[in-house]
């Protein structure tokens, strides 16, 4: 299925989504994958705290001293989470005249020892080949690749971690109109029904939130990593678990509200974080993944790559079930000019 250009906010120009989807993925990069307003900046907090805590308890796990230097080098923290969790496609995050990401990005990965972004991009916009490989454009392979080996270059990753969260759409649908209506960079001056019927029609940035979950439908019906035959060099983290051979990792909204430890675990376990133990687990880290105590420290969160209006505050309730709220309250017009409630139009779309 080829789906429509994406719309863009100002922030991102078409050069920037053409230097990421060529960007040359490493073993250890992660994305964190969704449409707007799924949870995406909660996701992030939460496997970003998960690689500190993971390097954090590497040396004690292992039983070995290190130096010093080391160990204060290995204890570092973030003021903002897109200190070392970027918004991947923004233009500001890339250097102008070349494919290079931006060097206070580069500055803070190579602290972490690792790149973590995160990304609205729909999966067939995202890199795909391993840096150091090269990867044949042409349409016909010199070893014969049929077309189906080609479809699966253009979906199966080399190397990386992908973790795509989902959110029931009507709550995506309320918390974007509050969003974009608060935001000065692409605001939405339009009042609510406007908004969800310019959402459902594709037209607001980043574009049909239906076009983006079939687009990772189509990764999770392989979910494989690509591989040319007969190339050893390829190089993966070690797996221990069959989610760990996977380079997508499916999460949703109400699943991590319901039960945020079991989907932390799952987590923990697709990164192979494997030097946190239960018991720092249960009582440093998942207590900081709270929504109130995120709200504590809006600093942390609040995106700093668009200028906020009316003193907006980013995270605003947390809570799922407001969309449906919203639509059933809010009034429209069907086909035949009969008033019915926006949920009526949504369920019919």
């Amino acid at each position: 299925m080829t789906f429509p250009p994406m719309p863009l906010l100002p922030i991102t120009s078409p050069e920037t989504i053409e230097k990421c989807k060529s960007l040359p993925l490493r073993p250890s990069d992660v994305f964190i994958c969704s449409y707007p307003k799924s949870g995406t900046t909660w996701t992030q907090h939460i496997v970003l705290s998960l690689i500190l805590a993971d390097r954090r308890h590497r040396s004690q796990k292992d039983g070995k001293q290190q130096h010093q230097q080391e160990q204060h080098e290995g204890n570092i923290d973030y003021d903002h989470v897109s200190d070392f969790a970027p918004f991947f496609e923004i233009d500001a995050h890339w250097e102008p005249n070349d494919n290079s990401l931006s060097e206070s990005v580069r500055r803070n990965h190579d602290r972490l020892e690792q790149r973590i972004f995160n990304t609205h991009l729909r999966w067939e916009m995202l890199p795909k080949q391993q840096e150091g490989k090269q990867q044949n454009n042409s349409h016909e392979s010199a070893a014969g690749e049929s077309p189906s080996g080609k479809e699966q270059q253009q979906l199966r990753p080399a190397c990386g971690k992908f973790i795509y969260v989902t959110r029931n759409l009507p709550d995506v649908c309320a918390s974007f109109y509050h969003h974009l209506s608060n935001q000065k960079e692409g605001t939405y001056t339009q009042g609510f029904e406007a908004f969800a019927r310019d959402w459902m029609a594709g037209k607001i940035p980043f574009g049909s939130p239906l076009h983006h979950l079939i687009s990772f439908a189509r990764g999770f019906s392989d979910n494989q990593y690509y591989a040319v035959e007969g190339d050893t060099t390829t190089q993966l983290p070690e797996a221990h678990t069959d989610q760990q051979q996977q380079p997508l990792l499916l999460l949703s909204y109400e699943k991590m509200k319901e039960n945020l430890r079991e989907e932390v675990l799952r987590i923990i376990d697709f990164l192979n974080l494997d030097n946190i133990s239960i018991e720092v687990l249960d009582e440093e880290i998942l207590p900081t993944f709270d929504f109130q105590s995120m709200k504590e420290n809006a600093h942390r969160f609040q995106p700093k790559s668009v200028t906020w209006l009316n003193g907006y505050q980013f995270l605003r309730k947390g809570i799922a079930g407001d969309g449906k709220k919203m639509m059933m309250e809010t009034t429209t017009h069907d086909e035949d000019g009969e008033i019915i409630p926006l949920m009526k139009l949504y369920r019919d779309w």
